[in-house]
């Protein structure tokens, strides 16, 4: 791999069509002849910094932006090689997949979703979707992943078990807003004063007042993890998460508006038979990600790539 300074006009010139009037945009980079542009760096950044949970790392953002588009342009010379494409309707498929494991009927709800816990725009997302897709059918063609033993997945499990979480026994008052929201309210400081402090109570509340399913066994749901209670709503599940055992929360408006209160009745530690096949999914993924590395850096050596700006650090 050649670094440096002088980009050559004679380079620009054989990369881009400069009609009169057209503006000069710097090469950054050349990866097996395909240019990376100064207008796909400055765009790789602007969605870096986007996604929910960027990291910048102390060798910069524009070496880390640029070390993500010349992994890209390696996968897509691996991928015409290999004559792997993504079809506009395998990311349809892959949309529609993602929706039915949230529980969600409406493309303009995921949306919504799909900002809040990325960051991203819908377009965007599709996008890194669609790479996502691309570089995972390359790896199963050209790079071997080991699989996690039964060992390996039980010492992650030892290790990590406060933070696989608990599975909760809990009852609820739900009181969906339909116009007038001073009733609703009052509504649901009557359920609150008569649920009081017990189970007996606030299961009597609940089959008055709550208008969830639940409310025909005294709102009470059973063994549900906080990510499944967070599809129905996060709001709920952070209520549920931060309330003691046997004590009733404080009325609260939910992510969809409506009124809710809870009750925990108890909780239990999530058991490594529930989470085995996602204990493996994520240390698969962990290798996965270290082989990934490691045979990009092998294309990086045999894939002529050259870089023209100053100050990229690898």
């Amino acid at each position: 791999m050649k670094s440096g300074y002088t980009l050559k006009l004679a380079l620009v010139a054989a990369v881009l069509s400069l009609s009169p009037g057209a503006v000069l945009v710097d090469v950054v980079a050349v990866v097996a002849n395909a240019p990376v542009t100064s207008v796909d760096l400055s765009n790789e950044i602007e969605r870096m910094q986007k996604r929910r949970g960027f990291k910048k790392e102390k060798r910069g953002v524009a070496s880390q932006a640029l070390d993500a588009l010349i992994g890209r342009a390696i996968i897509d010379v691996i991928a015409r090689e290999e004559s792997v494409t993504i079809s506009p309707e395998r990311i349809k498929n892959q949309v529609k997949k993602e929706m039915d494991m949230r529980g969600i009927l409406r493309e303009e709800e995921y949306k919504k979703i799909i900002k809040r816990d990325t960051g991203l725009d819908f377009e965007d997302y599709k996008e890194e979707m669609a790479r996502q897709l691309k570089t995972q059918q390359v790896m199963q063609l050209r790079v071997s992943v080991p699989n996690p033993t039964p060992s390996q997945v039980e010492e992650w499990y030892r290790q990590n078990k406060s933070k696989v979480g608990k599975k909760y026994n809990f009852r609820m008052i739900y009181i969906p807003v339909h116009g007038n929201e001073m009733q609703v309210s009052n509504n649901m400081k009557a359920a609150r004063a008569m649920a009081g402090s017990t189970a007996a109570g606030f299961a009597s509340a609940a089959a008055k007042y709550s208008q969830h399913p639940s409310r025909n066994r005294g709102g009470l749901l059973v063994d549900q993890r906080l990510d499944q209670v967070a599809q129905m709503d996060p709001i709920v599940a952070g209520a549920v998460n931060g309330t003691p055992q046997g004590q009733v929360s404080q009325v609260f408006v939910g992510a969809n508006g409506g009124y809710y209160c809870v009750r925990v009745e108890s909780s239990r530690a999530i058991g490594l038979d529930e989470v085995y096949d996602n204990v493996r999914a994520i240390l698969y993924s962990q290798n996965e990600q270290l082989e990934y590395g490691r045979w990009l850096k092998e294309q990086r050596k045999k894939i002529a790539v050259t870089i023209y700006i100053k100050d990229y650090q690898e």
